[in-house]
């Protein structure tokens, strides 16, 4: 026998018959749907700790000002709201800054739809710890809810816009701590204004007077805006 009858024979009996119905078999393992609240879901458990804390730390400061009576709680309280979005623009930038971009575009979420679902987290958490403080700060001091919610929202609006805006450009995407810096400029900003009585009595005449909630509705257009620009050129910059 030589070589190539022997050949034959091993072929002959270990032959496999051609699979049938095979792209029926394959159809049957389609990967489930997902809805997008279970992406949410999904997602959460990728927050950093810090996160958390942070915002843990806001309601803790806010009822505690409130049981203590302590003057400027609500102003204390929106000095560090511009940290909270100083650190969900740092989680959406982490995969960039980690070089596992272009491994997450690869698997079953898109890069673009792990930006928007973290994006998602980060303003229901920013619209909960507003929805808490507020009234509780308001109720202790005499105030009005708007109007704390108002002095809340601003710096934060401002930081996401200003944080955004610079995360798209090639400084903010060699840098990640430009958020954090951000931050501290719109912190500073706003201390300066109400550590100074002619500020302060601007401000307070300026909030007061109706002006704060259009002033919060066009920075939370602007926010919207930066966010759906920051999405749509998110793979673009990995």
């Amino acid at each position: 026998m030589d070589k190539n009858e022997f050949k034959n024979l091993i072929k002959d009996a270990y032959y496999a018959p051609e699979p049938e119905k095979k792209k029926e078999f394959i159809s049957r393992f389609r990967p489930r749907k997902v809805s997008t609240f279970r992406m949410l879901l999904q997602q959460i458990p990728y927050i950093r700790p810090y996160v958390w804390i942070l915002a843990a730390a806001i309601v803790g400061i806010a009822i505690a000002g409130s049981v203590t009576g302590g003057e400027g709680t609500d102003k204390l309280v929106a000095l560090i709201m511009p940290f909270t979005a100083a650190v969900g623009i740092l989680e959406n930038g982490r995969s960039r800054r980690y070089n596992m971009s272009e491994l997450e575009m690869a698997t079953r979420f898109s890069l673009r739809s792990v930006v928007i679902a973290r994006m998602t987290i980060m303003g229901f958490l920013s619209v909960i710890l507003t929805a808490i403080v507020s009234p509780v700060i308001a109720e202790s001091f005499g105030m009005q809810a708007v109007i704390t919610a108002e002095t809340v929202l601003m710096p934060y609006l401002m930081t996401m816009i200003i944080s955004l805006h610079i995360e798209r450009s090639p400084l903010g995407r060699e840098n990640g701590a430009s958020s954090i810096v951000a931050a501290g400029a719109v912190m500073l900003l706003f201390l300066l204004i109400w550590e100074s009585e002619s500020g302060n009595v601007l401000y307070s005449s300026f909030i007061s007077g109706g002006c704060g909630v259009a002033a919060v509705i066009i920075l939370g257009a602007l926010t919207l805006t930066e966010q759906w620009l920051t999405v749509r050129n998110v793979e673009a910059f990995a």
